[in-house]
């Protein structure tokens, strides 16, 4: 009664959400014995409303329905129903209803009912037989051809004969939204033969048809699924069955979009493929496809399904592989250089050791040059894999100097992300705490600044990728003239005070003969992290307490997952390593414990310590910014289990007394209580 009056009032609001509410209604009217009342009301749903919308829920209502139905009720009444209204012959209930026809059909062959089956292969055969006319309905056609997927999963091979002459004409077909329709069903139907010669007289000619179809939506679909039937080739005849001329040839393909679905596919399409082929002919293709691909989405594919391929190659054969790879860090397209960080630690485990300090080391920390804040928080994330295999003065002399530039970086993901390496830099080079500390003086920082950005201007890529290997050649200083990449994050910087006078017009690059990155370097490196306890700007202010707390705190902080696409969950959000630090520092065993999601911290001389302790007390007390007060408060919590004892009755207690009883912000308050309760319980 409401869905007849719905209908008389055109409501297409209340016949949308009954549609939707019905598919669930059969243990309501009491199951299996009388779900069939819900078909009629269904079936008015579908004949009688004109909105897509509701007649697609009342058909996928049907879908739901009808594998809960006797199947005597599915011969009696379902067939009849679809039927009535296939001879009404509206064009979207025709394409809607195409779901159900595998339900009905699939049931009737289970149990020995043949009459459904042949009923719906005859409508098939209905509406591909239709006059080749651009007024017909491709898109019910499409349907219908994309049902037969299921169709043939619930049949079996005794659908066989039947698709494959179906399949034979539709991929001649003149509408391409058909033929890029059959694609799928190609598939499952290369799935249910077993003979090889059968495949080659039934399968491949379609393949191929398909392969040279001049639409690019064609040669799409194909792209999309020819891993599938690479598999289904392979299984059937091996090698000799293979699809990957096929399959170069799109990768080719004149359609940018065409390629970079294909290249999507690589990876299956390897694992599909004989070791023969894949060693043999489509590893050495796949690096000349990396070199020679010149949009930046399919590079970016590209390498992306690289990496993933590494894990299932020998060593042998990945190796020319991982070197194109991280060519891709000289590749114009930010997005390749991204995927290229994500999975910068499988990467850098399948190159030998002595290829880091000569090649890669230096090709990655150019890249703080670049205007992406991504790709530079990609630097200074990926820097730590290089450590175990650099000697201590590569890391006092190129690592550290950049390193504490990476502290002053416009971005706040990245300074925050160096602070960690800095931690890990010195975990694993104690005998650098001092000169991270102090600073390198003046002479040291300007070569050490040289030498940790390439020591002349250099742009973060060049006009062409060269993905054939590092290069560590600096590029003609002729041709380097160009304004860096970083030159955009420098002007913002100093717009915005973010270096508070680290650069100056006297270092500009049109008085001094290095570039811009380089005066940053060496005023960061001649400086170290003193400097940035001093700076008037608050944010490195801030940098200084992040980067004490890591230093001397109960863990280093696991990184997030670098996401190539942005869409990385934990970003802007506290680390779980920091929360669970905080959580350590409120019990007796913190000093000794390492709290979950980090990493020892580095084991440096005591007597920096209290010179970094006291700078902190300096801040939470006298500093003018409440949230670096806060900030040096809440460090205090974390550094208090590696404190002196005498330090901490003489220095800590009576500094955060003060603060609580005397700070005029009411949140600084309450953080110096919360440090002073901590302090007190040592």
């Amino acid at each position: 009664d409401i869905v007849t009056k719905a209908i008389n009032a055109d409501d297409d609001e209340v016949l949308l959400t009954i549609a939707q509410k019905l598919g669930s209604f059969a243990d309501l009217v009491g199951g299996t014995e009388h779900a069939a009342c819900l078909l009629p009301i269904l079936e008015k749903i579908v004949s009688c409303v004109e909105e897509v919308v509701v007649a697609q829920a009342a058909c996928d209502a049907l879908v739901e329905i009808i594998p809960k139905l006797p199947t005597d009720v599915v011969e009696d009444k379902c067939v009849g129903m679809i039927r009535r209204i296939l001879e009404g012959y509206y064009e979207a209930d025709n394409r809607m209803l195409s779901s159900c026809f595998a339900q009905t059909a699939g049931r009737s062959k289970v149990l020995g009912h043949y009459s459904s089956l042949l009923h719906f292969l005859s409508h098939c055969s209905r509406l591909f037989r239709l006059a080749e006319s651009d007024d017909e309905v491709p898109l019910v056609r499409a349907a219908a051809v994309q049902q037969l997927v299921e169709l043939a999963k619930l049949v079996g091979p005794d659908l066989k004969l039947e698709l494959c002459l179906l399949l034979t004409s539709l991929v001649s077909d003149n509408q391409r939204v058909v033929r890029a329709a059959c694609v799928a069903p190609l598939v499952e139907l290369g799935r249910m033969i077993t003979d090889p010669n059968e495949f080659n007289v039934s399968v491949r000619p379609c393949i191929d048809k398909l392969a040279n179809d001049g639409i690019r939506d064609t040669r799409r679909a194909l792209a999309a699924s020819i891993a599938d039937l690479q598999q289904v080739a392979c299984a059937v005849g091996g090698s000799s069955r293979s699809l990957h001329q096929i399959f170069l040839s799109l990768l080719e393909d004149n359609e940018v979009e065409t390629r970079r679905v294909a290249t999507s596919q690589i990876l299956s399409f390897c694992l599909a493929s004989p070791e023969d082929v894949r060693t043999g002919i489509l590893l050495p293709q796949l690096l000349e496809h990396l070199t020679m691909e010149r949009e930046e989405p399919v590079r970016a594919e590209l390498v992306r399904c690289s990496v993933g391929l590494l894990q299932s190659i020998g060593r042998q054969d990945s190796l020319p592989l991982v070197q194109h790879i991280l060519g891709f860090l000289n590749d114009t397209s930010s997005q390749s250089k991204q995927y290229v960080f994500e999975h910068f630690s499988e990467l850098v485990t399948l190159i030998p050791a002595t290829d880091v300090q000569l090649t890669l080391l230096p090709s990655l920390l150019r890249l703080w040059q670049d205007k992406n804040w991504r790709v530079r928080l990609g630097v200074v994330q990926s820097v730590p894999f290089l450590f175990p295999n650099l000697p201590e003065t590569c890391a006092r002399e190129t690592v550290l100097p950049a390193n504490l530039a990476w502290l002053r970086d416009p971005s706040w993901y990245v300074r925050e992300c160096a602070c960690r390496t800095l931690a890990r830099l010195l975990r694993t080079f104690p005998g650098l705490c001092k000169d991270a500390l102090n600073g390198l003086g003046q002479k040291a920082a300007a070569a050490a600044a040289a030498a940790a950005t390439g020591g002349v201007t250099l742009s973060a890529a060049s006009a062409a990728p060269n993905n054939t290997a590092l290069s560590v050649n600096p590029a003609n200083p002729s041709a380097a003239t160009a304004t860096t990449n970083i030159n955009a994050a420098t002007n913002q910087q100093s717009a915005t005070d973010a270096t508070s006078g680290s650069l100056n017009p006297s270092n500009s690059p049109g008085n001094s003969p290095m570039n811009p990155v380089n005066v940053i370097t060496a005023q960061a490196a001649a400086g170290g992290l003193k400097a940035l306890a001093t700076d008037s700007n608050y944010h490195l202010r801030q940098i200084y307490i992040t980067v004490v707390q890591t230093i001397w705190g109960p863990g280093i902080p696991d990184e997030a997952p670098y996401s190539a696409t942005g869409d990385a969950p934990g970003m802007g959000i506290c680390l779980p390593g920091v929360q669970n630090a905080f959580a350590v520092v409120g019990t007796k065993s913190s000093s000794n414990t390492v709290p979950a999601y980090c990493q020892p911290s580095p084991q440096v001389p005591a007597g920096h310590l209290s010179t970094c302790a006291s700078q902190l007390l300096r801040l939470a007390a006298d500093d003018v910014v409440a949230n670096v007060r806060i900030c040096a408060a809440q460090a205090l919590q974390l550094i208090s289990g590696a404190l002196d004892k005498k330090f901490i009755q003489k220095e800590v207690i009576p500094t955060l007394k003060k603060v609580a009883d005397n700070d005029s912000d009411a949140d600084v308050k309450y953080y110096a209580q919360e440090s002073l309760a901590v302090f007190t319980a040592l």
